[in-house]
């Protein structure tokens, strides 16, 4: 292999992504938080952001514990849970198959995705 000079290197951006997330797993985070935000929204009207998502964590818990395991395989949410909790925490499951921690859904409720600060 030839050596290279090193002033050929002077003007190249660096490709190291360590310390960054993967655009996929950025994209699936949102997806994500974005979902956990729909469910607070129509399920968990009038609770706080805390109580919102100890509730979510509850049922996300107990759903994968339980049905979940039946319904991972499905390509669509199946028609029994549609318009219910379960149909979003299909969705949730189905984004990621782990369940967020308190924090993050904490994070994800108090979240504002149209907020100018949001990007920064």
């Amino acid at each position: 292999m030839m050596p290279h000079r090193t002033a050929a290197f002077v003007d190249a951006v660096p490709v190291d992504a360590r310390g960054r997330r993967p655009p996929a797993d950025v994209l699936a985070r949102a997806v994500r938080d974005h979902l956990l935000r729909t469910a607070a929204d129509r399920f968990c009207v009038g609770m706080s952001d805390r109580a919102a998502a100890a509730w979510l964590l509850d049922k996300l818990s107990t759903y994968r514990g339980g049905r979940w395991r039946r319904d991972k395989n499905e390509v669509q949410c199946p028609a029994r849970h549609r318009g219910t909790i379960t149909e979003l925490l299909w969705r949730v499951l189905k984004v990621r198959d782990a369940i967020p921690g308190d924090r993050t859904i904490r994070a994800a409720l108090a979240l504002d995705p149209f907020s100018i600060a949001h990007d920064q």
